[in-house]
């Protein structure tokens, strides 16, 4: 009996360290598109190097593509769109714990911007914030551990 409450008590622990908002913290270095990033790690989990420059995709959202055979201006725009918030600003990442990268090597990750004293606002959902705007719509990855029902409503 005792040895089944501390074997749930550390699921109930992993469970809430899995769920954080700042399993990343680092300063975007370049905006490839409207929902692809680069990103300076400063702080992360055991998955990222520090300093390292890791590739990030916006969890269950598609922006319109800025490059290729299915380029178009809507792309561009929400490239225009995504630059002024992320490019040179710190963000914080909750990375996907179930499979972490896509099938290009992108970390898959929810997006938290920062407020102006640089500390972590959960309000402000960077892949809420493309959707609202127009320049995105929500599609339901289920390779991955998100639901946008989730993301969404924690983002007021």
């Amino acid at each position: 009996m005792k040895s089944a409450l501390i074997l749930l008590t550390l699921f109930v622990l992993l469970y809430q360290v899995e769920a954080r908002y700042d399993e990343v913290e680092g300063t975007v270095t370049h905006v490839v598109d409207g929902d692809t990033f680069d990103l300076q790690v400063e702080h992360g989990d055991s998955r990222v190097t520090p300093d390292a420059i890791i590739r990030i995709r916006l969890a269950d959202v598609d922006a319109p593509e800025t490059r290729g055979p299915k380029a178009c201006q809507a792309g561009k725009d929400a490239t225009a769109y995504a630059r002024p918030w992320l490019l040179n600003n710190k963000v914080f990442l909750d990375l996907d714990n179930k499979t972490g990268k896509d099938k290009f090597g992108r970390w898959v990750a929810v997006v938290y911007l920062t407020d102006s004293d640089g500390s972590l606002n959960i309000s402000r959902n960077f892949n809420r914030m493309l959707v609202d705007s127009g320049h995105a719509v929500i599609k339901d990855f289920k390779n991955n551990e998100f639901d946008p029902q989730s993301w969404w409503t924690d983002a007021k």
